[in-house]
């Protein structure tokens, strides 16, 4: 009954930690628009509160062509109202009309205008997904780490490498057909961001180095190096840094394509593509990995408790260079989105 009792309680609290994470970001992001987001608009009051504080007639009928209208940053706002009233005046009262024109946002408005152009249209869900795309691999890539007691901090410098592991692939091998192009590219980015990510994760196991300091520091070499080999592979009558393109071949297929197909009617012009089938792969491969493999369970009871783990016969070392390594190439995965699917080069 115990145990039953409490692979209950993690299957509630695996439901609701997400869903408070969620809620309690929103209104934390609500605080924040409160205190720092400020907009500035010309209100009819605006005009009787000016009045009142001693501003001359003569500028309040200037700004009365700004009567209505809204800026959302000082800089516009600023331009206007110099235009209208002038240097001097400005100097003399800019301070004060700010002060009285100033506004604070709402956040329920904020986040109705997001919510409305994010998921309002199909062109909106699919920008989502498609930002979204890199987002899982990177997320997932931290989350199977921490199922192994490791922080991996360092998903940004497995994905660049990952990254450029695919363009190099994609444009060094122009004349291999796609269906044998597209999988190496896929599997060479995986297989560069785990061997990135294998590298705090030897340093843990074998000098107890925390992953932590490694990976924020292996990030900033993997940007540096992916840096240098860009301009290495820059072509020559480009002024941009970025590689050469991708061979067609190794380029994904945008999901309008599909859905058109099938009677769906979606923009071509929206950049999801079919990288968002590989990101929902990898969350079911890594949940399979998990739950229903010997590897996994090793994984995790490395992560709950090493020193039981090692008492069992499990090795830690093993498994932490394991877990890093398979979390590095889930990260190193989302530059297929990026690469494969829209730039079609690195840069």
């Amino acid at each position: 009954m115990k145990i039953t009792r409490l692979i209950r309680y993690q299957t509630l609290l695996g439901i609701l930690s997400p869903v408070v994470a969620v809620m309690l970001a929103f209104v934390v992001g609500g605080i924040i628009i409160l205190v720092f987001i400020k907009s500035f608009a010309f209100a009819p009051v605006a005009f009787v509160e000016l009045q009142g504080k001693g501003v001359p007639v003569d500028v309040l009928q200037s700004l009365q062509a700004l009567k209505g209208k809204e800026y959302p940053n000082k800089s516009a706002f600023d331009k206007d109202v110099k235009s209208a009233i002038g240097e001097q005046s400005y100097q003399l009262y800019g301070g004060l009309i700010a002060g009285r024109t100033q506004i604070r946002e709402n956040p329920l408005q904020v986040y109705t205008v997001i919510f409305t152009a994010a998921l309002s249209n199909r062109d909106g869900w699919g920008n989502v997904l498609y930002r979204a795309t890199p987002l899982i691999f990177t997320g997932l890539a931290v989350a199977l780490a921490f199922q192994c007691g490791l922080f991996n901090i360092g998903g940004e410098g497995q994905m660049v490498m990952g990254g450029f592991a695919i363009t190099w692939i994609g444009f060094t091998f122009i004349k291999f057909p796609a269906i044998l192009l597209i999988p190496f590219c896929i599997i060479g980015g995986a297989a560069v961001g785990a061997m990135w990510a294998a590298i705090p994760g030897y340093l843990k196991a074998r000098r107890g180095v925390h992953e932590v300091v490694t990976t924020i520091m292996l990030n900033w070499i993997a940007v540096a190096f992916t840096q240098y080999l860009t301009m290495a592979y820059k072509p020559k009558e480009s002024w941009i840094p970025h590689t050469y393109k991708i061979a067609e071949s190794a380029r994904l297929s945008r999901m309008a394509e599909y859905l058109n197909a099938i009677g769906i009617d979606f923009p071509k012009s929206n950049l999801l593509n079919t990288a968002v089938l590989f990101a929902i792969g990898a969350v079911i491969f890594a949940a399979f990995l998990l739950k229903r493999t010997k590897l996994g369970y090793e994984i995790r009871s490395v992560g709950l408790n090493p020193t039981a783990a090692e008492c069992a016969g499990i090795s830690v070392a093993k498994n932490t260079v394991l877990a890093m390594a398979i979390s590095g190439a889930i990260a190193g995965l989302a530059g297929v989105n990026q690469v494969m699917g829209y730039k079609h080069r690195f840069r």
